[in-house]
């Protein structure tokens, strides 16, 4: 058969509009940062580094790690990790120092949310998870100070429970204490 043939022998696609397509669960995809749990918020748009260089910037807080070169765009990383002290102690040591729970910097992935000019990256443990089944809470749990009124709701998927953060308000507050 000649790629002529073949080409007029093709069905057309349905088009991405068609009222009778619907999708038939919620899905939402979620990641961790440390013990906590957090949603990509509805419509955000989000894109996964794997283990990135992050090109750190001097002077600045430690929870600023420092930039991404996304196709030509920096992009600024930050540490939840180091906005919200998530340390725990270590009790098999007779003198228990504070120790960091999470990994280093090398072996972390970046989860870049938003466009254009208003993207941020998140170091983030392992990759996000797709959720299904999710259920509203009836309220917010006790959270972090540095979270409280950047955090929308509280879902519960997976025997898990998640917080939507928004995470425009959140980085926004932390630029300003900053600078």
């Amino acid at each position: 058969m000649l790629p002529s043939q073949a080409l007029t022998g093709m069905a057309r696609p349905a088009p991405l509009t068609e009222q009778r397509v619907t999708r038939k669960e919620n899905v939402r995809f979620g990641y961790c940062i440390g013990a906590l749990n957090f949603l990509v918020k509805e419509e955000v748009l989000s894109e996964v580094l794997r283990t990135p260089a992050i090109y750190p910037i001097p002077n600045v807080p430690a929870a600023l790690c420092g930039y991404v070169n996304r196709q030509g765009a920096l992009i600024p990383v930050w540490d939840v990790r180091e906005i919200i002290d998530c340390k725990v102690v270590d009790d098999t040591e007779a003198d228990a120092q504070p120790t960091s729970i999470f990994r280093k910097n090398d072996e972390r992935s970046v989860l870049i949310l938003g466009r254009d000019d208003s993207r941020v990256g998140v170091t983030i443990d392992g990759l996000p998870r797709t959720l299904r089944n999710i259920e509203t809470s009836s309220r917010l749990p006790m959270l972090p100070a540095p979270l409280v009124g950047h955090v929308q709701d509280a879902l519960f998927a997976d025997g898990a429970l998640w917080l939507t953060l928004d995470h425009e308000s959140f980085f926004s507050a932390q630029a300003l204490t900053a600078a």
